[in-house]
């Protein structure tokens, strides 16, 4: 009887669990306003193109870990076992949550967290925080800008 046990490495699930937060992100924005109105881009495109870019890169990862971990039961190798890191799960846990607070928060408020989130998650020496949050709140007007000029998508007041 073959066990789902070899399969709960990172290797499996975090390919998974990006592709199932992949899912929700894209169903999340499609659900806010289809991705092209009156002929334009909106708001809700670009989750649907990353979507569409990230979704293959997912399932390869997906497959290439389900074959290596049968590699390794095939060959009955004694697994090494490192330490686990908590990022990958923490990286899914931040998209989670700025997807479900969206609607509530808006635009201006989620996307300096976003940015101050992984900033922290992603730093192995957490220090400079005054640092981080003010690139934070630089990379979320310079979002916004983009969005707002060079893509000419208006956020419904809500969103702002």
């Amino acid at each position: 009887m073959k066990t789902i046990k070899p399969y709960l490495q990172g290797k499996v699930l975090v390919p998974l669990l990006m592709q199932i937060a992949l899912i929700v992100y894209v169903i999340s924005a499609l659900q806010l306003a289809p991705p092209v109105v009156k002929g334009l881009l909106s708001e809700s495109s670009f989750p649907f193109f990353i979507f569409l870019i990230a979704t293959p890169a997912a399932i390869k990862q997906l497959y290439d870990g389900i074959k290596a971990v049968k590699k390794e039961i095939g060959e009955k190798a004694e697994v090494v076992h490192q330490k686990k890191s908590i990022k990958p799960f923490l990286t899914v846990l931040v998209m989670a949550v700025f997807v479900a607070l969206f609607d509530i928060l808006g635009f201006t408020v989620l996307a300096p967290l976003y940015v101050f989130a992984f900033m922290l998650i992603f730093d192995d020496k957490p220090q400079h925080i005054v640092r981080k949050i003010i690139y934070s709140l630089i990379i979320g007007v310079l979002v916004y800008i983009m969005y707002v000029i060079a893509f000419d998508i208006r956020f419904p007041q809500i969103w702002r």
